[in-house]
């Protein structure tokens, strides 16, 4: 919809991932996008491939580990890692597997960063937008990505402290990208031809009468969590000792 997509914050990442540049963090995700920011911020990044290709693709992010595994047995020791991150999936991290494997991997003191970026419903023309678009499919432009999931984690006894602060972004939209967004709907792309015609003639009037000859931005709503990880409350306790860590059976 836009001729860029929207992007991360450099403030939103740096907040996420702490202020230190010397950081060891896990990202849960085999985009390369976020790690490889992280990693040039001077931070120590490993990032999970779903599979060979990715991983071999992860390979040349410079800065950036990458390794074959699933969220539910993370192939770490204990406590290494400053922060995990977990941005537009924590709603498939909520069982207890994934969440325990998260606190486990943590650093006493290190915390889950977990974000949604979202699109911002309640501005008036993309409200008519979407009212246009589900008068055709009523699951036409959802935006909930499973933002809500972030109150499942602050719940848990493992991350008992959380932080949370919100971002605002706006997005150009030129009037072509936001027609062709349309059209490519599968719903609409099934219509007959002179009705297609009468619904991208209704978005296009939608940009004209929003835009009054100025450009038009997209607004979208970024929410950033940091989970602070308390191993006293976990099944196996973790322990530091003096000279070694201590994991109690």
């Amino acid at each position: 919809m836009s001729s860029s997509g929207p992007r991360f914050p450099a403030q939103a990442l740096s907040w996420l991932t702490g202020e230190r540049t010397d950081s060891r963090v896990l990202a849960l995700s085999d985009a390369a996008g976020l790690p490889r920011r992280i990693a040039a911020a001077g931070n120590r990044v490993w990032c999970l491939g779903s599979g060979p290709d990715k991983v071999r693709r992860l390979g040349d992010v410079p800065g950036v580990e990458p390794l074959a595994a699933t969220t539910a047995s993370l192939p770490f020791d204990a406590c290494q890692f400053d922060a995990v991150l977990a941005h537009q999936m924590l709603h498939l991290l909520t069982e207890k597997p994934h969440v325990s494997e998260m606190a486990r991997v943590l650093r006493p003191g290190g915390w889950v960063a977990a974000s949604y970026l979202v699109r911002d419903d309640s501005v008036p023309w993309v409200r008519r937008l979407i009212s246009l678009m589900r008068g055709i499919d009523p699951e036409a432009m959802s935006a909930d990505l499973g933002a809500g999931s972030i109150g499942t984690l602050i719940d848990h006894k493992y991350f008992p402290r959380c932080e949370q602060r919100d971002f605002r972004l706006w997005v150009p939209v030129i009037r072509p990208a936001l027609v062709g967004m349309a059209a490519r709907l599968p719903a609409v792309a099934a219509l007959a031809e002179d009705e297609r015609h009468r619904v991208l003639l209704g978005v296009g009037a939608i940009y004209d009468g929003a835009s009054a000859g100025s450009e038009l931005r997209l607004p979208y709503h970024l929410t950033c969590l940091r989970a602070y990880v308390d191993h006293a409350e976990m099944t196996t306790p973790i322990q530091l000792g003096e000279d070694a860590l201590i994991i109690p059976l």
